[in-house]
Order: structure tokens, then sequence, then C-alpha cells
């Protein structure tokens, strides 16, 4: 691990279709719904002040349409505009392949020998057309490299991505980093050795109207 990691706010999305149907999204997208935009809207006004502290701060965001969906809500929240969250091919979820689309079950069901495999080696494997875990931390490793040391980043992403971050970040170990769970409404406030979990309240779930606090969806 490099000794210049810079303070990094990680969002994960708001719950969409497919986290509701318990189907893989990976590349794939679906929109929010209403309780994942309610979800977006209790982040952004737990983590205001956190960001309003965070002086001089770059804005990042995933490509797919889940999370620049999220980012706008959060933007609207905190008085920013949008093209202030500049958008990262790198910050994308982790790839399934062929997975993508199916639930959990019917991937053991209708890919045995893939599924198998995967449970055996769940950091080097690879599904068809997908991403092993390994390429996926590597990717953003290398995202982090081209980060400005000086200043914090704040970041809209993936579970996967976020799993990863904060395994970069702490040197977590690989069994650590697969135990890793964490509701669909959590930020992470990391720093080289540490993270700071920044969960959502029930009291503010609750005024904003959130049914929960999301679901995830992790192979």
């Amino acid at each position: 691990m490099t000794s210049s990691l810079p303070p990094l706010l990680v969002i994960r999305h708001g719950e969409t279709q497919w986290n509701v149907a318990g189907r893989l999204q990976g590349r794939r997208d679906t929109p929010l719904t209403a309780n994942g935009t309610r979800q977006a809207l209790a982040v952004a006004a737990r983590l205001a002040e956190t960001v309003s502290s965070l002086e001089d701060a770059a804005f990042w965001v995933s490509p797919l349409g889940r999370a620049r969906q999220t980012a706008s809500i959060l933007a609207d929240v905190w008085s920013l505009p949008f093209e202030q969250f500049s958008e990262v091919p790198m910050l994308a979820e982790r790839g399934y392949g062929v997975w993508e689309g199916w639930a959990h079950t019917d991937i053991e069901r209708n890919f045995p020998e893939q599924y198998s495999a995967h449970a055996a080696d769940p950091w080097d494997y690879c599904m068809p057309e997908g991403e092993s875990r390994t390429a996926l931390t590597a990717r953003l490793r290398s995202w982090l490299a081209t980060l400005d040391g000086t200043r914090p980043h704040i970041a809209v992403t993936h579970s996967g991505c976020l799993r990863a971050l904060r395994g970069i970040y702490t040197n977590a170990s690989r069994i650590d980093i697969l135990a890793y769970s964490e509701p669909q409404t959590a930020a992470f406030l990391l720093t080289e050795g540490n993270e700071v979990l920044l969960g959502v309240a029930p009291a503010l779930l609750r005024a904003i109207g959130c049914e929960n606090e999301g679901r995830t969806v992790w192979i």
C-alpha cells in the first residue's frame, strides 16, 4: 500500500429495481426505486456537515446510471452543480459478465461449474466476460494513484468498489474483505489505515420516509 492515500469519502448508490429483485447488476443498470431516492436524500442530509468540512474536495462518480442518479440527488441537497462530479470509468461496478441479471440462486442452478469455481477461488476466478475481485482491486488502485494527494475526494460508486476501497485503505485481509457487509445507506470516510462508518440514524431514515436501509446483492 502506498503512503500517500488522500482522504476519501465513499458513498454507495441508493436502492435499485434489481437490488429489490435480488439480481446482480454489475455493468448492467436499473434505476433507483422510490425508496432508493429517499435513501439518497437521507445520505445527503447525513453527510452534509462532513462534506462541508472537506475543503476543496474533488467529486467523482461512476458512469453507471444508478450512481449518477444518486450523485444528482446529493448535488441538489448540497447545493452543488451536478457537473462538479467528474465521471470516472474506473469507479464502475465489478463486471459479472454472463451472471449479470441473474439472482444468486439462478446463478448456482444455471452455471454450477462457474459458481463452484468462484466459490473455490473468490479472488482470482473470473466468470465469462466478467472481472475478478483481484482485477477490480487493481483497477481501483490505479485510480487512486491518479488522485491529487493534497486534497480530499468524494466518490459515488457501488458496493463492490466500496469494499475494495475499504480494503485498500485499511490493508484488510482477503478474509476480512469477503466478510464485509454494510447497509445501502452507509458511507465510509477513509484515511490511510483507518475507516469511519457514517451511517444514517433510523430516526432520519423514518423522517425522510425510507422503508429500510437497502439491500446488497453480493457474490
